[in-house]
């Protein structure tokens, strides 16, 4: 069969060959989206079904565990009001789909959903109905899969606004609203704070990516603020058209009374403008009035871009145009909108009061006067090179301060911090770097001050791996006047993973951090990253070490009397963290999550996770599920299998494994020689770099070496060549190694898989990676691709291997005949897609293959083409239809990096 299929797809000639493609892509398009949709009608026929239990990891089971573990109100308003959770989106590029074939999914979606009311439609509507879905899969195949221009940071601010502003802004209140009602029927005094936000990295993220830098981070609250407002405003306009009470036959309370009298006072013309009858109306007339007032704050000119560190221009600004009549911020908003809605409620109006003025005081709880909150992130190593260069240009030093040693950094950096002057004055001749540095922090300062401290949420240091890197961040606050920005280190390599806890005791117990600590209100955000620690240690190594600095870092939470909030730098695939997100914090160890989380949200997870109403819904509602039921102290469980603490001989078996599984991982990516040739011939990572995906450069550096290729890109090459590599390799050897010792020990780890939600979870996890990789097209990949054959049939070889132990291992411990028995849906699922996908895998070596020969990517636009040979117009045809592929696979495999 695979013969037949390789010499068709070899005889195929280029334009049929992209149609087919674009045929098998389209298909996965439309089957993304029914399987979105079945999600949705699966709920909804669930909750529909009187004798159904609650859906796991539901709002309504979190409520039915509650009432289980006779948990008393009190109990649940102390972690509710202590409780903090933020889902972050990011911008990394494995968002292969592009926001055209999006917004289609979802216009599919919203016909899905008229086809499961056909029974109620006239013949007349059936017949739009059927044309309407017709004209949306027509644009669908018509519509370009791949981008022919790569994204700016403008696109990704603007398809980051995209989920905001169509999905996130009318899902989250109402997800809060469904909490209130259900926990209402038991705790009717309950009151749920605005504990879930949503924050961003897009136009901030700093880190490697050359296009980002403080007029994008700008740009991004701009733009997020012009949608805010209208949206506030708009919603204002229709409470001002539907609130016609009239004051004799209403009554209003005398703090709102007050309010609209000062409010008239302070805009007569525009009182004179409503007319007498509105002053009849105060309702009415209120909500007018703050329309107006929110369109002050919209004609607001937006923070200047290009701004200096050697001035303050926003401070110019502001001075000379002040604040007039617009709201200084939010919570005076708020204050407006509680207002109304004591004095509605006093006046016994409970339909407007408590419907859409309280989605509308959600809103503006969630989403201020920015929409997300940014964070900002950088490098560890620009803030060494912008210090050291500061002290030799200042001439407090002639040395480089990077090459000196840890203790005589934190020395120099003490001095610093406790000196009364300020280092970085104007007429300074510094590197563009260095003044990029300070200008982002100039810029951080403002923006908090303009938008709310609120509006940038943290700054994350990357790469962090000593006290000095925290102490650097401290300094460029200092002299920026920041005093409370929560610095948070990035913890990525396995050594530093080990060694987290050590640094943030030195930080702890350092007098200078603990007094800025004092400052955050003693609040530590700690990063943890999941994608870089799996590609440097192998993904069982990267996962026990997380969860064992989860744990380290909770005791050390306790120690000290630090709130520690653990970020999740988690993505999409298996091997950068990704998963079910319910069985993923529930699987955290006991009391490290403690009501406070922070998770990133990236790629296409975006479009996945987000790009519906009711699954935003279902998606949030399973992190609020998960981290509440986490973070429910132990004495008022009373279900013993919950927080189950990890046995000694456990912790001693999974270091174990851990230990060998790193040795095989990193023996064969890292230290064999000629790894690396293998891994850029058989999977078309040069190739993804020419893929118009996200702004970020595939590499850190321009070197060639795995160590610098961000895992992103890494993951994504191996899911393409359905190696899935990364989320696999190595945990097969060291399970067979370990029970070859001791056959008794498969008993402890069956054991263990039952018992323990982190084992359990992560074999779950395994055997879903495991049963979406194909060895048999793999090894196509390797056989064609790799020119080198003894090269491509030793390493083809030990990776086999190495698959079979883990598939053989893992359905040992887990039960069953084959992967995934004890999953059957999920299984299903698998076993359909995979031979659909097969002969994009088998069009996309060929046409690898073909390309290749002729020396690699090109693209020509229109008037390039006019001029180039005929070779050249066929590389370029050629790298059209490999990207094509490269989205189709992206597309059948959902999981791309």
């Amino acid at each position: 069969m695979e013969q037949e299929i390789l010499r068709i797809v070899s005889e195929s000639d280029l334009d049929t060959a992209i149609d087919v493609i674009r045929a098998f892509t389209v298909y996965f398009h439309l089957v993304n989206t029914a399987e979105q949709y079945h999600r949705i009608r699966r709920r909804r026929a669930h909750e529909l079904d009187p004798q159904s239990t609650p859906q796991r990891g539901s709002l309504e089971a979190l409520v039915e565990f509650f009432k289980r573990n006779q948990i008393d109100g009190e109990t649940l308003q102390k972690l509710f009001n202590q409780m903090s959770i933020d889902l972050v989106f990011t911008a990394h590029p494995t968002e292969a789909t592009r926001r055209s074939l999006i917004t289609k999914s979802r216009r599919i979606t919203e016909l899905l959903n008229k086809s499961d009311h056909a029974d109620l439609m006239t013949q007349r509507e059936r017949e739009q109905w059927q044309r309407d879905l017709d004209t949306v899969i027509d644009l669908l195949w018509r519509t370009d899969a791949v981008r022919q221009v790569r994204p700016q940071p403008l696109d990704e601010i603007k398809m980051g606004i995209y989920y905001l502003d169509e999905i996130i802004y009318y899902a989250l209140p109402d997800l809060y609203a469904e909490f209130e009602e259900l926990l209402h029927k038991e705790y009717p005094d309950l009151v749920v704070p605005p504990f879930l936000r949503v924050g961003s990295w897009i136009g901030g993220d700093q880190d490697g990516n050359p296009f980002i830098h403080a007029d994008t981070l700008l740009t991004a609250l701009n733009q997020q603020r012009n949608y805010i407002l209208i949206h506030y405003r708009r919603t204002l306009f229709e409470l001002a058209r539907e609130c016609s009470q009239s004051i004799d036959h209403s009554t209003v309370t005398p703090e709102l009374q007050a309010s609209l009298d000062r409010d008239m006072a302070a805009m007569p013309e525009y009182t004179e403008e409503l007319g007498p009858q509105t002053a009849l109306e105060p309702y009415r007339a209120k909500f007018s009035l703050m329309w107006k007032r929110l369109g002050e704050n919209r004609a607001m000119p937006p923070i200047p871009q290009q701004l200096s560190w050697s001035s303050s221009p926003l401070a110019d600004q502001q001075e000379e145009t002040g604040q007039g009549i617009a709201y200084k911020d939010a919570e005076e908003l708020l204050a407006d909108l509680r207002l109304v809605q004591d004095s509605l409620l006093a006046d016994g109006e409970t339909t407007i009061a408590q419907g859409p003025l309280q989605t509308l005081i959600r809103q503006v709880e969630s989403f201020g006067f920015y929409f997300a909150a940014l964070d900002v992130r950088q490098h560890s190593e620009r803030h060494s090179s912008a210090v050291s260069e500061l002290l030799q240009v200042t001439g407090l030093r002639k040395d480089d301060y990077k090459t000196l040693p840890e203790q005589e950094r934190v020395q120099i950096l003490e001095n610093l911090l406790q000196d009364p002057r300020i280092l970085t004055r104007p007429g300074l001749k510094l590197s563009p770097e260095t003044s990029q540095i300070l200008t982002n922090f100039q810029t951080i300062r403002q923006v908090r001050e303009t938008f709310g401290k609120r509006a940038v949420n943290c700054y994350i240091t990357s790469m962090s791996h000593s006290l000095s890197d925290l102490l650097e961040v401290q300094f460029f606050c200092k002299e920026m006047g920041i005093y409370d920005l929560p610095i948070v280190p990035l913890f990525e390599t396995i050594d530093d993973l080990r060694r987290c806890t050590d640094i943030l005791e030195t930080a702890f117990t350092h007098p200078l951090y603990q007094e800025y600590l004092k400052n955050c209100g003693y609040e530590q955000q700690v990063m943890l990253g999941y994608s870089d620690s799996s590609k440097d240690g192998g993904i069982l190594t990267s996962s026990w070490e997380l969860y064992q600095a989860q744990s380290r870092l909770a005791t050390l939470s306790q120690r000290h009397g630090i709130t520690i909030t653990i970020f999740h730098g988690r993505g999409g695939a298996i091997g950068r963290g990704g998963g079910p997100i319910y069985q993923a914090i529930l699987a955290q160890p006991p009391v490290s999550v403690n009501g406070r989380l922070r998770i990133t949200e990236q790629g296409e997870m975006l479009s996945f996770k987000y790009g519906i109403h009711d699954i935003a819904i279902r998606n949030m509602e399973l992190v609020i599920a998960g981290a509440v039921q986490s973070s429910i102290p132990i004495e008022h469980i009373v279900e013993s299998q919950v927080h189950p603490k990890p046995k000694t001989d456990w912790v001693a078996t999974m270091t174990r494994l851990s230990n060998s599984a790193h040795s095989r991982y990193r023996k064969l990516i890292y230290e064999d020689p000629a790894f690396l040739t293998f891994f850029e011939q058989a999977t078309p990572i040069k190739e993804i770099g020419w893929l118009n995906i996200g702004s970020r450069p595939a590499r850190r550096t321009v070197g060639r070496a795995i160590e610098e290729l961000r895992a992103i890109p890494w993951i994504f090459s191996w899911m393409q060549t359905r190696y899935v590599l990364p989320s696999w390799y190595g945990v097969g050897g060291a399970l067979e190694e370990y029970l070859q010792e001791d056959p008794d020990r498969l008993a402890q780890l069956q054991q263990m898989y039952k018992q323990w939600p982190f084992l359990q979870t992560f074999l779950d996890n395994l055997q879903m990676t495991l049963s979406k990789a194909d060895m048999s097209i793999a090894h196509v990949y390797a056989h064609f691709l790799v020119e080198d054959r003894g090269l491509s049939e030793r390493i083809a070889r030990e990776i086999q291997s190495e698959y079979e132990r883990t598939c053989r291992a893992v359905t040992a411990i887990v039960g069953g005949r084959n992967l995934l028995d004890n999953s059957p849906t999920l299984q299903e699922s698998i076993r359909r897609r995979n031979p659909y996908v097969d002969p994009l895998s088998y069009f996309q070596i060929i046409l690898l293959k073909r390309l290749r020969a002729l020396g690699g990517p090109l693209t020509l636009d229109a008037e390039a083409q006019k001029q180039a040979s005929a070779e050249e117009n066929e590389r370029a045809r050629l790298t059209y239809a490999v990207l094509l592929t490269i989205n189709g696979i992206a597309a059948g495999v959902r999981n791309t990096g």
